[in-house]
Order: C-alpha cells, then sequence, then structure tokens
C-alpha cells in the first residue's frame, strides 16, 4: 500500500488509518451524503448519480468493512431500515436539512394539525405539495390520517426521492461479493456498521482491549510502572469526563489507526509496553499502530507533567508513517 508523498510499511496501521479517513471522505467531501454527523442522509444529486459517485461511496464502504475497516457509522437509523426493507420509525424523524423554509414549514404545520378546521385550512394551502409527496389521498384524508400522511411525506423526502441514488449505493455495495444481500439479510448485525448507535467509547471498554507488559514484582521497574500507570488511569478518568482537550476515540486512533474497534475485533489485544527516560532527556509516549502497542515512559509521578506529554504526543501524531 502507498500513501503519496509519504513512505509506511503496511503491517496493518497504515490500513487502518486509511479506512478511517476513506470513510470520513465519504460522508463528507465525496457529497453523497448531507445532515448531521450522526444522522447523514442521501443526497439528491443528479450530477453526482450520473457521476457514479454513489456507486463508488458504496463499493469503498463494502471494501473498508471487508477488510476488517469501518463502515460509515452515520447513515440514518430509519433509511438503513427502508434500505433493507424494514418498517421504520418517521414521524419524528427530523429532515429539516432536506426541506428549503417553505417546505419545512409546510412540515411543521401537518404535524402541528389537532382540530378538523386545521386540517381543512391545510388541504387548501399544502395539499398540492402533499400530493406531489406521494399521497394523492390527503384531500379526502381524514384527522386520525394524519401520522401516516407524515409518515409518507417524510418517507419521500429522506428516501424515495433519492430512490435511484440509494440503488446505486446498494449496486456499489453489491459490487463486492453481494455484500448489499448480506446486509439486507442480516440487517439487525449490521445495523451498527452503517449507523450510529450513540455509544461513545468508556473508559472501561477502552481499557478492555489493551494488556500490560508489567516488569517483574518487587523489582524497581514494576514500582516506576505502577506510578505510571496511576497517572495514566487518571488521565483516562479525565478524558472520559471531558476535563482533557483530547477523546478516547482520539488516543485509539494513536495507537490503532481506528477510532473505534471493528466489527470483529483486533487481530489481537492491544498491550502498553514501558520504556526508560534517558538522564537528561524527555522523550515522549508513542505508539505502534501495526504492532497495536502503546508506549509510556516508566515513573511518572506528576499529574501535570503526564498530561502534558500524553497531549504533545496526541497533537503531533497526525497523519500516516507512524508505525
Amino acid at each position: 500500500m502507498e500513501f503519496l508523498n509519504e513512505m509506511a510499511d503496511d503491517y496493518g496501521g497504515p490500513r487502518r488509518e486509511f479506512q478511517r479517513l476513506l470513510m470520513m471522505a465519504i460522508q463528507g467531501t465525496l457529497g453523497v451524503f448531507e445532515g448531521r454527523s450522526n444522522e447523514l442522509f442521501f443526497t439528491y444529486d443528479l450530477r453526482a448519480l450520473e457521476q457514479q459517485k454513489f456507486f463508488k461511496a458504496g463499493k469503498l464502504t463494502a471494501w473498508s468493512v471487508a477488510h476488517g475497516g469501518p463502515g460509515p457509522r452515520s447513515i440514518s437509523r430509519s433509511v438503513y431500515l427502508l434500505m433493507c426493507h424494514q418498517s421504520a420509525p418517521l414521524s419524528d424523524l427530523d429532515i429539516g436539512v432536506l426541506l428549503d423554509e417553505d417546505k419545512g414549514g409546510k412540515l411543521q404545520q401537518l404535524k402541528a394539525c389537532r382540530t378538523e378546521e386545521d386540517l381543512q385550512r391545510l388541504k387548501v394551502s399544502c395539499g398540492e405539495w402533499v400530493s406531489d409527496c406521494g399521497v394523492p389521498s390527503f384531500y379526502t384524508s381524514t384527522l386520525q390520517e394524519m401520522p401516516q400522511v407524515i409518515e409518507r411525506v417524510v418517507a419521500n423526502y429522506c428516501f424515495h426521492r433519492v430512490a435511484s441514488m440509494v440503488q446505486q449505493y446498494t449496486a456499489g455495495l453489491n459490487s463486492c461479493g453481494r455484500f448489499f444481500d448480506l446486509v439486507s439479510a442480516n440487517w439487525q448485525q449490521f445495523l451498527p456498521i452503517f449507523c450510529s448507535t450513540g455509544g461513545k467509547l468508556t473508559r472501561q471498554t477502552f481499557r478492555g482491549l489493551f494488556l500490560t507488559d508489567w516488569s517483574p514484582e518487587g523489582s524497581n521497574a514494576r514500582g516506576e510502572e505502577e506510578e505510571t500507570i496511576f497517572q495514566y488511569d487518571d488521565w483516562l478518568i479525565k478524558v472520559e469526563e471531558g476535563e482533557v482537550d483530547a477523546t478516547l476515540e482520539d488516543l485509539l486512533v494513536f495507537v490503532t489507526g481506528a477510532d473505534h474497534p471493528p466489527a470483529l475485533g483486533f487481530p489481537r489485544k492491544c498491550e502498553v509496553h514501558f520504556f526508560d527516560q534517558e538522564p537528561g532527556t524527555r522523550r515522549l509516549p508513542y505508539a505502534s499502530t501495526c504492532a497495536l502497542f502503546l508506549y509510556l515512559p516508566r515513573g511518572v509521578r506528576e499529574e501535570e507533567d503526564f498530561a502534558d506529554m500524553m497531549s504533545t504526543s496526541l497533537v503531533g501524531s497526525l497523519g500516516f508513517g507512524k508505525v
């Protein structure tokens, strides 16, 4: 594997970093999705459709997952369910990003409809638009049928209107060993790969990914390692509680190249190793993303010193070539 203008031997780390950045590009710069970072919708873009961008996004997603990397983890859950031919809750789905001010206002009026008088006014002011959204029966709809009307309007904008884009994306997924057929048949298992589950890494989960390479008990080195680990655990608590300008996901990227554990897990446990500071030097913590090793200096006793070293290491760790 080669990266432009950078040298790196790939023993797993650069690949994970590449796959993470690839999924970020698919969600953003490729232009096939829009919306909030944890709830993306397919973009209605005929030019991107002509350029096969949705197919490319699907193919690269399948390629990433097949090689142990992440999926998007950000597609709207409702859209994903509809893709997999499942029923989806739509009436409360926020599709404001897909609507201009006028259409957004009309949708809010539909949701605010409470009386027969409200409904009759809406049939006059919004009837044509609702019919164009795939609800031609709106003019004869009753007040009790309004939840279904709203769901059909929402479904039109988040799914049916972009059906060609969705089909091209799933065709891209299927270009890799009929991957989407597998996803559709096992949609519950694949949901965390395509959709945000709202769960951030916890300190307990993060620590559970690691083994610690201790020196023999009773040795001077072991005592210094325990001093460092005390500071390390205290620092992780502050990271989890938002008291540090870093996240557990940042630290996982630093060690592994991935911001979440892969769907099938890492090939082996990550490990914490230690090193001695040479006299007169201040060597920072470092990592091997290929070996999945985090190296910490022995004998760090001061909280601020440890926090400063970790911050400097994380800020300076961006990019490839750190294996």
